[in-house]
Formats: C-alpha cells, sequence, structure tokens
C-alpha cells in the first residue's frame, strides 16, 4: 500500500501521538486514548454508538488536527481539509484488563472509490491504514534486517474485492494474525451510496506487539507482547488514503505533520 506513514504517539489512559522519526510531530504536541472501563469495552462491529461515552475533547480527532504532508499526493496544512470532500473523525481507546488499543474512524467522502482490477492492490482504492510502532522506537530503528519486526501497518480497504479487505505489512501469513483472531478485530459499516457519496465507519482492537518473530513454526511463542498501563508510550498514526478518481490519490490525510518515510 502507501509507504509507511510518519507516526503518532499513543500513551495509555491516554494514548499520545508523535512522530516516528524522532520525537512528537508537531513538537511537544500529544494525543490522548480514553480507557475503557472492563463493561464498556466498544464490539468492533462497525456500530460506532459504543463509542458516544467518549467525550469531544481531549479524545476525538477531527479535520482540524490533521495534515497531508505528502509533497508526491497533495501538501495541505492542518486543519485546511474540505469537509464537503472528505470529513474525518478518530478515536482511539485502550483497556488495562484485555491491553488492547481499539481504533474507531468516521470518514465522510463524497466518492468512495473501490474499483481496482488487481485485488491486491490495496493502494489503488480508499482505505483507513493504521501504523503501530510499540515500542516507540525512531523509524531508523523499525523492522531492522535480522531483527524481530517492531512496527506495524494495518490497512482496510473495503468493500471486499473478492474477498480481500486487509493487508498486514510487513508480515501477512501468519494464522493467528488476522482479522477475527484475539489479536486483531475488524469491523465495518456504511451509509449512503456504497461507491458513491458515503460514511464510513471502521472498527478495530488489537494486541499490540513489541516484537513479532521472523520465524513462522515459532511466531506466536516467539513474539513480545506489550502490557498497556497508563503512562505507557507507543508510536501511532492513522491515515486516511482519498482516491477519486481511478489509480489517483487525490491527498493522503493524517496526525503527522512528518512527511510519511
Amino acid at each position: 500500500m502507501r509507504r509507511a506513514a510518519a507516526g503518532l504517539a499513543v500513551v495509555a489512559l491516554v494514548l499520545a501521538l508523535a512522530s516516528m522519526a524522532s520525537a512528537h510531530s508537531p513538537e511537544g504536541e500529544v494525543f490522548f486514548a480514553v480507557q475503557f472501563p472492563d463493561n464498556a469495552i466498544p464490539a468492533m462491529d462497525g456500530d460506532i454508538s459504543d463509542w458516544d461515552i467518549v467525550p469531544e475533547s481531549p479524545y476525538r480527532i477531527r479535520n482540524d488536527r490533521l495534515s497531508a504532508p505528502d509533497p508526491s499526493i497533495l501538501t495541505a496544512e492542518r486543519g485546511s481539509q474540505d469537509p464537503s470532500d472528505l470529513n474525518m473523525h478518530h478515536v482511539i481507546g485502550w483497556n488495562e484488563s484485555t491491553s488492547k488499543l481499539y481504533f474507531m474512524s468516521e470518514i465522510f467522502d463524497n466518492i468512495h472509490n473501490i474499483d481496482r482490477e488487481d485485488v491486491a492492490r490495496f493502494w489503488d482504492d480508499d482505505a483507513l491504514e493504521i501504523e503501530v510502532n510499540p515500542d516507540a522506537t525512531a523509524a531508523a530503528e523499525h523492522n531492522l534486517e535480522g531483527e524481530p519486526v517492531n512496527q506495524f501497518s494495518y490497512k482496510w480497504c473495503v468493500p471486499p474485492v473478492e474477498g480481500q479487505y486487509q493487508y498486514i505489512e510487513p508480515i501477512a501469513t501468519y494464522s493467528w494474525f488476522q482479522d477475527g483472531t484475539e489479536y486483531i478485530d475488524f469491523g465495518w459499516s456504511q451509509t449512503g451510496e456504497t461507491y458513491g457519496e458515503s460514511t464510513y465507519f471502521y472498527e478495530m482492537a488489537i494486541i499490540p506487539i513489541l516484537a513479532l518473530s521472523r520465524d513462522e513454526a515459532t511466531s506466536l511463542e516467539g513474539s513480545e507482547f506489550l502490557d498497556l498501563e497508563e503512562g505507557t508510550l507507543v508510536h501511532i498514526s492513522v491515515n486516511t488514503g482519498d482516491i477519486d478518481e481511478a489509480n489517483n490519490y487525490q491527498s493522503f490525510w493524517g496526525m503527522s505533520t512528518d512527511v510519511p518515510c
């Protein structure tokens, strides 16, 4: 799909968002994730009413806090997106008992484009892309050759084409590391015209992985998982790719002001 986007940090109780390249981007700024109690964990079913309990401030991330910094697609200042073309709303949450991160995105698009001829070319269609770096390392330390994987991209493109809707980088072959497992749970729904003016609702829950073994035979028992607690720092980026014409990115909006790396 797209190149890995510059990340944002997430902290627990609140999760903070920062640049994966170095520190926070914008510098000194954090975003917060809401802590869900055990009896209010949202279901990943595409019905975002579970998230109605989340206050507007400081948790809800809207157009005014999103940027399009990539000159190869569109360079646009933070908050300059036209909501009649693309209107975005994200929330991030966590729960201590499950040690999971939870994501909700509500995206209005005047044209929802799903027309790729090759089902593997997710980047040719509108998509939601979530980058997670649980150990909060700089980009130069991501997924080093011969080392366990520590930077993950969860990419979703719906409605499915020939059953294909998920792509996980850099390793997408482990059977336990797919949608519908304990480690990844994705749901979606939509209103309006499926391939026209519509609003899509995305939900994702993951157990963040500090170190994913590259040995498939021992990939589960050989991996290390993050135990979330208040004050934990994680790097995260939630990004929206908008394609109104076939094979042509109109914009790529995310929470970081850094150019994707």
